[in-house]
């Protein structure tokens, strides 16, 4: 049975930061590998991996063969995990470039892509279209990625909060929230970078939270409490549209909230 991406999304390495949660990039090489040449064929090539060091011992005339010991317990619970990890780790992958989660899909049929490469981990958020400023630096944008995915209560307590807050404020009820954490290719190391954090940022609206007739905006929340509210700039009652200003900070979580 496969995991929900609920599951996936808390199985990202993670640190806690002043925002709430940020992600562990080490990983990088196996997010690499499980993109597709079609969809993400201009990425600069980075680490393929490790590769295995164990050297090969030929037996010798002088060596002492040793009776053979077959692994510990200790050492199959290890490799048990080991493999575990990876496993939740290329689910994870696999779960983050669906297209489904990339597109979204307009009342009137059309699909809007994003246009910034990285991992889109949603449920209820029915697909983001992100088209960063820096696309018109051209290769540039190739550089660039980021990871997305959603957040609650439990993950990011004191961001949550904050929505909340405004939201009682501007008599707004809460919906989804979703961590960006953007990033860019340097020399070939992954860093955290705030370049592409600037833009147009397409959300699907699921329709039990919103609709025809309803009002809603994007609340964005910055490492040390700083806020914005970016008005809906469509008006398709099946999506929200915003212009995201540059910031400095590679970390925002975004959450849609909608007017009663």
């Amino acid at each position: 049975m496969r995991k929900s991406t609920k599951t996936l999304i808390a199985l990202i390495g993670t640190a806690v930061v002043a925002l709430g949660v940020v992600v562990n990039f080490t990983s990088v090489q196996e997010v690499k590998a499980s993109w597709s040449s079609e969809t993400y064929g201009h990425l600069p090539e980075i680490a393929e991996g490790i590769t295995d060091s164990t050297p090969d011992v030929a037996s010798t005339p002088d060596t002492v063969e040793t009776p053979d010991v077959g692994p510990t317990p200790e050492q199959i619970q290890q490799e048990r995990i080991t493999a575990q990890a990876a496993a939740d780790r290329e689910a994870l992958v696999n779960e983050g470039v669906k297209n489904e989660h990339r597109m979204v899909k307009n009342a009137d049929g059309t699909v809007d892509g994003s246009a910034l490469i990285g991992l889109y981990l949603l449920n209820d958020i029915k697909g983001i279209a992100y088209k960063p400023s820096i696309a018109s630096q051209g290769s540039e944008l190739h550089k660039s990625y980021c990871v997305a995915y959603e957040v609650d209560a439990a993950k990011c307590p004191a961001s949550i909060a904050t929505v909340n807050e405004i939201a009682q404020n501007v008599n707004a009820v809460v919906g989804p929230s979703v961590n960006f954490q953007y990033g860019k290719v340097v020399d070939g190391v992954v860093t955290a970078n705030s370049e592409a954090a600037e833009g147009t940022m397409k959300m699907g609206l699921d329709p039990s939270f919103a609709g025809e007739g309803d009002k809603v905006a994007v609340v964005a929340v910055y490492p040390g409490g700083a806020t914005k509210i970016f008005e809906d700039t469509d008006n398709d009652p099946t999506t929200i549209s915003v212009n995201v200003p540059a910031t400095d900070s590679s970390l925002v979580m975004y959450s849609i909230i909608k007017y009663n």
